[in-house]
């Protein structure tokens, strides 16, 4: 009898590649974990104000909206496993330009060339993860990717918090160089399974504004996908705005130091490495759509019991919530773009979504900044409530889906 396991029947079997790509995304994004979370506090003690920190991410998502689109048709068109390995690579040389900064202005092009391995890595893990195994292990494997994720947000907070404390953040940002130099040069060993297809089939990937042409038209004719987009639109939009000055809330206006939010983002991180196999499990026994409003509405509520959350029980108590139920959601969004998505264009259409997104959600931090400004802190934690729990409201309203036995519909029957 074939053994259980929370993934399903007879686990998932890795196999060499798969665990590659878990041991390097841990390896490079532990350090990327501490910088999400220690980065508005680097660039307010080098002189930014609120407004000047979320204009250095909005010139940042700026860079990343326009390039996207164009490192996923490179993914699709060319070896993915060079540019997957490429990415941290380049993300070296952005940490080490940012080590360099003297004043918030001189960190801008080390955030920019730190974002373009992002450009290439999300649309290239994005396809091997979807291709290295059967599609009915496509969820559970990406679960595990979610996993690896999780465990540098555990990892990651809680010694960002001490290194910032106790030996400054450039101290950081050396050790950040070297795990994302080791991570691109252990990932050139990965084998892509498509290469072998693409030489047994001849294919052959079209041009950079075919493809692009092709992937917005299949986005636009779907319904599902234009109610995915609004929903995660307004989830985004809201994280986004709050997320750049969270740091700056937590120790200015709720008063905890440093190595205390490592701490607290640490324990978030653990729960969501329970939130992300737990989301896997529900979307296979619920449904989609109730996972993803689960997981929105849970942040919502998050961040509204944040406001009153003042001791570091009651914080514990929030953190830990927010990073299950913010969780839930993260491997049903992958393995529904799998879905509707064929193995040649999948970076293309990914990159090309979240250009879009990125571009509608754009002003957010600098919304979030002048929210924080003119009107204050508090304001800026309901703007993102309530904005988050229309997007809550948007996926059990209409948010649609069809069940894999109804047959394939949507971006994928035409593809």
């Amino acid at each position: 009898m074939a053994k259980r396991s929370l993934l399903g029947t007879g686990g998932v079997p890795l196999g060499r590649d798969m665990k590659i790509i878990l041991l390097t995304l841990v390896l490079a994004n532990i350090g990327t974990s501490i910088d999400q979370r220690f980065a508005p506090l680097y660039i307010t003690d080098l002189g930014a104000s609120p407004t000047e920190i979320g204009l250095v991410f909005t010139i940042v998502g700026l860079f990343v909206t326009v390039l996207s689109p164009i490192g996923g048709w490179a993914v699709d068109r060319y070896r993915r496993v060079t540019l997957y390995a490429l990415g941290p690579m380049i993300g070296t040389v952005g940490a080490l330009l940012i080590l360099l900064g003297p004043t918030w202005g001189w960190v801008v092009p080390g955030y920019v060339i730190s974002s373009l391995p992002g450009i290439l890595v999300g649309p290239a893990l994005f396809g091997l993860v979807s291709d290295l195994g059967p599609e009915e292990t496509r969820g559970s494997r990406f679960a595990l990717q979610a996993v690896a994720g999780g465990i540098c947000g555990a990892i990651g907070p809680i010694l960002g918090g001490y290194v910032y404390q106790y030996l400054g953040y450039r101290a950081f940002l050396v050790g950040q160089a070297g795990m994302l130099l080791l991570a691109g040069l252990i990932r050139t060993k990965v084998r892509d399974p498509r290469e072998a297809r693409r030489r047994e089939t001849g294919y052959h990937p079209p041009s950079l504004i075919l493809g692009l042409r092709q992937a917005i038209r299949q986005m636009v004719a779907s319904s599902r996908f234009r109610a995915f987009f609004v929903m995660v639109l307004l989830f985004q939009f809201a994280a986004s705005a709050v997320g750049s000055l969270t740091s700056v809330f937590m120790r200015e206006v709720v008063g905890v130091n440093e190595a205390q939010m490592g701490i607290l983002f640490t324990l978030a991180g653990v729960a969501g490495i329970v939130g992300v196999l737990a989301g896997g499990v529900a979307s296979d026994k619920m449904g989609k759509r109730p996972v993803f409003a689960m997981a929105i509405f849970g942040f919502s509520l998050g961040m509204a019991c944040l406001i009153a959350a003042r001791s570091m029980a009651a914080l514990t108590l929030v953190f830990i919530f927010q990073g299950l139920a913010t969780n839930l959601a993260s491997p049903v969004f992958q393995s529904y773009f799998a879905e509707v998505t064929d193995t040649e264009s999948r970076g293309t259409s990914f990159s090309v979504f979240n250009s879009l997104l990125t571009l509608m959600f754009l002003p957010a931090p600098l919304v979030g900044g002048l929210i924080w400004d003119n009107v204050g802190p508090i304001a800026l934690i309901w703007f993102s409530v309530i904005l988050s729990a229309a997007g809550g409201v948007v996926a059990l309203a209409w948010l649609k889906e069809k069940r894999r036995s109804h047959g394939p519909s949507g971006v994928g029957a035409k593809a």
